[in-house]
């Protein structure tokens, strides 16, 4: 008798472990992870002091202005609209806690939702990063060619500023847009400050 529960309590022991290795073993996130082996993205970038990112190779990349750091865009050769993608950056009062996320993605969500009036179907989730927690905030809006647009945005907290991400495609070709996406967000590395 002593044998049949022994081995019972061993199955139920090896249930929850595989159980509780099956819940570790995550699918991998479809809007946030560097592909294996990519053949369409360029060398890191890295913009001294402030962080590293790898875009899309034979983009055409643009300066920004004010608040933002960059746009690069889809260089397309037929009349179809492409992809796009901004890199803006905002300077917070102090770093943002990053037990403070969940509200901070909150606000990115209104705001968001302020700026696109014409924006339908918003998703706001806080997500873990290699370098911390950050916001992904998902919506679509009516696209230049007739169609809706897919807007990706990544809010990023790196100490005392916060960097949105923005990722446009057309809703219609998501698909071969979100790898890139996820790859460039997976990639942005801010500098860590140096240590006093």
């Amino acid at each position: 008798m002593n044998r049949n529960i022994v081995r019972l309590c061993l199955l139920v022991l090896a249930c929850l472990i595989g159980f509780e290795y099956a819940e570790a073993q995550e699918a991998p996130d479809a809007w946030y992870g560097r592909q294996a082996k990519p053949k369409n993205i360029d060398n890191p970038r890295v913009f001294p002091g402030a962080f590293s990112i790898e875009l899309p190779k034979d983009w055409q990349l643009v300066p920004g202005h004010a608040g933002t750091v960059f746009s690069i865009v889809e260089k397309n050769r037929q009349s179809q609209g492409g992809a796009v993608i901004t890199l803006e950056f905002l300077r917070l009062q102090a770093p943002l806690d990053p037990e403070l996320i969940a509200g901070a993605g909150e606000r990115e969500l209104k705001a968001v939702q302020n700026w696109e009036s014409s924006g339908k179907q918003f998703t706001s989730q806080v997500k873990k990063g290699a370098s911390g927690p950050f916001i992904v905030i998902q919506y679509n809006r009516p696209g230049l060619s007739g169609g809706d647009d897919h807007v990706v945005q990544y809010s990023m907290p790196a100490g005392t500023t916060m960097y949105r991400l923005i990722c446009v495609a057309p809703a219609a070709s998501l698909d071969k847009y979100r790898p890139v996406f996820a790859h460039v967000a997976a990639s942005f590395t801010p500098v860590k400050p140096a240590s006093s």
